[in-house]
């Protein structure tokens, strides 16, 4: 196998680790970059908020094992 660099391993399937690579990534960002970004999170949430709601159904018991 190839050797695979420090952003792909598993440290970063942590919550910790996982929140350490987005930093970096936003700090590498420029303005403008962090603008677009926030106008798409706000586009993908209203669109989100608008779509309709559906209720899950509850899951069916099972027969207790024995």
């Amino acid at each position: 196998m190839a050797s695979r660099s420090t952003d792909q391993s598993w440290s970063n399937a942590t919550w910790q680790g996982s929140r350490g690579v987005q930093l970096r990534a936003a700090l590498k960002m420029s303005v403008r970059q962090r603008l677009q970004a926030l106008e798409e999170l706000c586009e993908l949430a209203q669109r989100l908020k608008d779509m309709p709601r559906t209720t899950a159904r509850p899951a069916k018991k099972r027969p207790a094992a024995r």
